[in-house]
């Protein structure tokens, strides 16, 4: 098993080599006249550029799921010229998922497999698509609708290839005709997908019977032998009755982790929505914890049940002016629930670990901007992504009950700040603030500033670009009661520890990073290599000396739609001076996300009615 692992793992590291290979084989100067030799080589380099190409082509069949399209989106500026004009008509086509692309929707070249594919294929529903539109017949453009539109349809991650067309009518200058363009992914799938931790293989209907519910059901084999094999699947139908409510049902079945987990939600889809929430549940039994895929588990054997309650409300605020139009006043609240029904301890030895009943009663008051900046190759590759704009205050207040410290009243507030500017980047400032109350005690007090940057792209050559990645964090803590000590790990500090075993009532912790990346793509990959170095410092109190913890590495980012390829990360980090002794001085980490990217942090959102622990 160790030796398939590391094959696994041998695929990972090469193939970003051969994307640098590829590239030097694709750069070979102009000669007016070549020698015998020059031309056997450059006859050797031809062959060895299509060898590649057909062993990435096989290799991605191990991870194919009808792969969507590549297409930048470029937001509401794209459709800011039409604003004001009205819609006369509105026409949606869809069009089969094999043969024919968006910008050629009509050809006569399908292979006999395509024929076979489309002809299975039941279409998407007209009715479906429109119930996702949030402009109709006679509406004035307003371009951030059709761009939230646009960004919806995205998210559904139903259809391969997707385009919103705005036409001009030319006897009638104030009308414009929209298009709306779709391409259906196939409905059936038998999908695989090999990765540096796992292998699975599984069935998927995306759009099943044309409507907009999707099935699955996967059978993943993991390499490692406390947790070989686990399956896995789910149930989700989205926009019940044009409502924009989803409805979702999930399991998973292995050696670690039993449990069904369930979820309604509304999330805030445009500017115009005027409520959101969920409610989710889950029951679930975990035998080991694993901090991450490459980690140790570590023992656990509990049993608990989760609820999750969040509504919110949207008021738009005319008073404010024009300039101020996209500014929502959000009122919600939320019930967070933990019980456990099983566990061998409520906090381990070690403090690491901890198993206590909990609920808590959050209600909150604030501005949120609908507006947002969008930008491509940031975090992840060539996708659009959406980054805050403008100010965001909120304040919260509840009832919290913690099983260790009985009732308590919560407090806090908090404010975020994201601004672009031109010429540099886009600065991404937040300040929080919390507390509880206690028989009239102030206890476990935290006061945090954060400070996130990301530099607009520099050209390097003709051919490559460059981006600087700056972020800043203190954490200050007061009071804090027993198990309840400010912790530094992967999420908060420095990436590739996933142990709890940093903690303190103080933290300053500093990341930067800097990402140079191609603006072409070598046998269909996009990729970044990057360089980082995180410092963490944390102290106990005040006047204690604290401990500096270190994280230098480089690491790799890569992106490939033939191969089912999203996004994949992987990073090689190195720990001077590492105090912590179950670690090793360094760690190899592989993901399928950017745990470093920029989130949301309105009241858009449920994550931020939360207690700040």
């Amino acid at each position: 098993m160790k030796g398939l692992y590391y094959f696994i793992f041998s695929i990972a590291i090469c193939i970003p080599v051969l994307q640098l290979s590829a590239q030097y084989l694709h750069d070979e100067p102009l000669c007016p006249a070549k020698t015998p030799k020059q031309l056997k080589r450059q006859s050797q380099k031809k062959k060895l550029v299509s060898g590649l190409s057909k062993t990435l082509t096989y290799v991605s069949y191990l991870s194919y799921s009808d792969r969507k399209v590549d297409r930048p989106v470029n937001g509401p500026d794209e459709y800011e010229p039409y604003r004001g004009k009205t819609i006369r008509n509105i026409d949606i086509r869809v069009i089969e998922p094999y043969g024919a692309t968006i910008d050629k929707p009509v050809t006569d070249h399908y292979t006999k497999f395509q024929r076979f594919a489309n002809k299975v294929q039941i279409k998407t529903k007209d009715w479906v698509v429109r119930n996702d539109l949030l402009f109709k017949q006679g509406d004035k453009i307003d371009p951030i609708l059709i761009s939230d539109t646009e960004r919806n349809l995205w998210e559904r991650n139903t259809f391969k290839d997707l385009k919103i067309f705005v036409m001009p009518v030319d006897s009638e200058p104030g009308m414009i005709d929209i298009v709306v363009m779709l391409q259906d992914r196939w409905s059936w799938g038998v999908t695989s997908t090999l990765a540096y931790s796992y292998v699975s293989a599984g069935v998927q209907f995306k759009n099943f019977l044309g409507l907009p519910q999707s099935i699955s059901n996967y059978v993943t084999f993991n390499f490692r032998k406390d947790d070989f094999y686990s399956l896995s699947g789910g149930y989700l139908f989205e926009n019940i009755k044009k409502t924009h409510i989803d409805a979702s049902v999930h399991y998973q079945y292995d050696d670690l982790t039993k449990g069904v987990w369930v979820n309604i939600n509304r999330n805030f889809f445009s500017a115009n929505s005027e409520w959101a929430g969920h409610l989710q549940g889950a029951f679930e039994h975990q035998s080991a914890a694993l901090p991450n895929t490459l980690g140790q588990a570590i023992p656990t054997n509990v049993t608990f049940n989760w609820q999750d309650a969040w509504l919110a409300r949207s008021f738009k605020l005319p008073a404010l002016g024009p300039q101020f139009d996209l500014m929502r006043l959000i009122v919600s609240g939320r019930m967070n629930r933990y019980q456990y029904n099983s566990r061998p301890y409520q906090v381990s030895p070690d403090g690491s670990l901890i198993f206590l009943n909990r609920t808590y009663f959050l209600g909150s008051v604030g501005l949120a901007n609908w507006d947002y900046y969008l930008d491509h190759s940031v975090y992840y590759l060539d996708q659009a992504e959406y980054f805050g704009k403008g100010f965001n205050p909120s304040l919260i207040f509840g009832y919290d009950y913690d099983e260790q410290l009985n009732k308590r009243f919560y407090s806090g507030a908090q404010i975020d700040y994201g601004h672009y500017l031109k010429g540099l980047g886009y600065f991404d400032t937040r300040a929080s603030y919390g507390g509880f109350m206690k028989k009239n005690v102030y206890e476990q007090i935290l006061f945090k500033v954060s400070e996130n940057f990301y530099s607009q792209p520099v050209k390097l050559g003709r051919r490559f670009m460059m981006r600087q990645f700056v972020s800043g964090n203190v954490n200050l803590g007061f009071n804090r009661p027993e198990n309840k000590e400010l912790v530094m790990n992967n999420s908060n500090g420095v990436r590739g520890i996933f142990v709890n075993y940093i903690q303190g009532t103080r933290s300053y912790v500093l990341n930067l990073e800097t990402d140079v990346y191609p603006t072409f793509k070598i046998l269909g990959f996009s990729g970044a290599a990057f360089a980082f170095a995180d410092l963490a410092f944390m102290q106990q109190n005040a006047l204690t000396s604290g401990t500096l913890t270190q994280g230098y590495g480089v690491g790799l980012k890569l992106r490939n739609l033939s191969m089912g390829i999203g996004y994949f990360e992987i990073t090689f980090a190195y720990y001077p001076k590492l105090s912590i002794p179950i670690i090793k001085p360094y760690a190899v980490i592989g993901g399928f996300e950017n745990t470093r990217a920029i989130s949301a942090d309105n009241l858009f959102v449920p994550t931020v009615l939360t207690t700040d622990n």
